[in-house]
């Protein structure tokens, strides 16, 4: 089950893309270099607003340690030292650990010993080590929403140009597009006629064969042109490339023509609907899933932004490196990673 946390996150907070905190922590032969400062008798490597990382959390009797483990402690240390613990931060957590133990359970009846290894390789010595994991996460992403909105107008250049926008469809199951039957091609012109009449929504909550948009008036949610290349027309993607295509060349409120999309479960019709085009208050939208995805895709527009926000809040702390070595493997990451130094 590779992945399958950072694979759950996206199943409740629809979201692009959760990175790991924590590496495997891991022996080095250099653990000889570490600074004689000690806390509770343990070599201390570094410090982050008084908060001591010690050699016993970097060394593990496997293998050598790296600067990705040296970052990912880093990182998680400066997001829980800068964000505050709240109520609604801990029932988020605790959402989305609930639905990864509800989908890891419907995976393997084995659940536990696969969570287990999993949060190892993010540096969890145990399940119940999840919720941690958790609140980590949601934490990261209350730090990114509240910087970004804070800096929009530095940011949002790179993520308006991929088109953002919420879109909602109507799908219709056809056998053969170019060849309708007579019952196919009743409903077509009925959902036409239906167009000319009354909104949209209304037509796609009446008539889409879509299960996961019909009951919600045919809202599909937040699409770019990113997404145009992450779904393809063989995928079970809400909203298939073709249509995604499509919706990027409409203005707010336009409908499309009826666009054919072939997929490994048969053939569909659909008509895809422009909600929104403009991108702050798709940033700030009252859907949480909406807002979410946003927030990923300015993530994703700019892959140094991320650090760039860490290294915001670090400012903000005491940091020191008391070891060379750790310190210098430390700057490699991060020069070879986000291309820059500390």
């Amino acid at each position: 089950m590779s992945d399958f946390l950072r694979n759950n996150w996206f199943v409740v907070l629809i979201a692009v893309i959760i990175i790991g905190f924590i590496g495997y922590f891991i022996y080095d032969t250099n653990k000889d270099n570490v600074s004689a400062k000690t806390s509770n008798n343990e070599q201390v490597v570094a410090s982050i607003d008084g908060d001591d990382i010690t050699a016993k959390d970097l060394y593990d009797e496997s293998a050598p340690y790296d600067g990705s483990t040296i970052y990912n402690m880093y990182k998680k240390a400066v997001i829980d030292q800068s964000i505050k613990t709240t109520k609604d931060l801990k029932k988020q957590a605790n959402t989305l650990e609930s639905n990864i133990k509800q989908n890891a359970s419907n995976q393997s009846d084995d659940y536990e010993s696969t969570l287990t290894s999993e949060l190892a390789k993010y540096g969890y010595s145990s399940f119940d080590d999840l919720n941690n994991y958790c609140l980590t996460s949601v934490k990261e992403k209350e730090m990114n929403k509240r910087y970004i909105t804070k800096h929009y107008n530095d940011v949002k250049k790179a993520w308006e140009e991929k088109s953002p926008r919420t879109v909602s469809i109507i799908k219709m199951d056809v056998s053969d597009a170019d060849n309708l039957s007579e019952t196919e091609t009743k409903k077509k012109n009925n959902i036409d006629k239906a167009l000319t009449k009354e909104s949209f929504a209304d037509v796609a909550k009446a008539f889409s064969e879509d299960s996961n948009t019909a009951n919600n008036k045919g809202f599909a949610g937040y699409i770019d042109s990113d997404s145009a290349s992450s779904s393809d027309s063989s995928s079970s993607s809400t909203v298939p490339a073709d249509v995604v295509t499509a919706a990027i060349s409409l203005k707010k409120g336009e409908t499309s023509d009826w666009i054919t999309v072939t997929s490994s479960s048969g053939t569909s019709l659909y008509k895809v609907y422009v909600n929104q085009t403009n991108a702050e208050k798709i940033f700030n939208a009252k859907s949480n899933t909406v807002a979410n995805q946003a927030l990923y895709a300015i993530l994703n527009s700019d892959s140094s932004l991320a650090n760039k926000i860490l290294e915001s809040y670090a400012k903000k702390l005491d940091i020191k490196f008391n070891d060379k070595s750790t310190k210098k493997k430390f700057d490699n990451y991060v020069k070879s990673n986000f291309g820059g130094d500390q």
